[in-house]
């Protein structure tokens, strides 16, 4: 069983392309699964998101997708995901259910978000940002080390991160970076 409270925030040299590589088998299996479920056509996209997405960043070696469904969907999908491999889901609410889980000894933290939910949006423009500006990157991941080394609560992590996280929000707005959505704020 999967337990995201009991991992330690431990990051690791980019290995950008065997990540993008079990990124690429995690969506397959996932179309796959939610197709023996018939639930396939409430898929919308499946984004390789968070710092294993970025090259040349560090990270914590966990893979993250974001799965965004159909609006009302989210439970049907993250029941499916969690019947079909285990793992765990978490009922955050009803637009974001994570499904943590372990493939061939890779983790995986598939996040089932509704198509109107802000949050995987913020995932997609961080991405893209931290891909197009190296010297936010290297201040992230220099963020990011500094937090690892003072906390061992995964909460506290994340919520050091929440000041630059606006910034890169902020600079895709300034930059009026091209979306099919309008940029949300934190």
């Amino acid at each position: 069983m999967v337990d995201v409270d009991d991992d330690p925030i431990e990051l690791v040299s980019s290995n950008y392309e065997e990540w993008c590589e079990q990124f690429t088998g995690e969506r397959d299996r996932i179309r796959t699964a939610l197709s023996t479920h018939a639930l396939d056509a409430h898929i919308e996209r499946i984004e390789h998101v968070g710092s294993t997405a970025v090259p040349d960043l560090a990270a914590k070696d966990i893979v993250d997708l974001d799965i965004i469904v159909n609006d009302g969907t989210v439970s049907d999908v993250s029941l499916a995901l969690e019947a079909e491999w285990g793992g765990k889901r978490v009922k955050n609410s009803d637009q974001w259910q994570p499904v943590f889980r372990v493939e061939n000894g890779q983790r995986f933290n598939d996040h089932v978000f509704a198509v109107s939910s802000d949050r995987w949006k913020i995932s997609v423009v961080t991405r893209d940002v931290l891909r197009m500006y190296p010297d936010l990157c290297r201040e992230y991941e220099e963020l990011k080390r500094d937090l690892s080394d003072t906390h061992d609560d995964l909460s506290a992590y994340s919520k050091g991160k929440t000041q630059f996280m606006r910034r890169v929000l902020d600079t895709a707005r300034k930059e009026d970076l091209p979306y099919e959505f309008t940029v949300p704020s934190l």
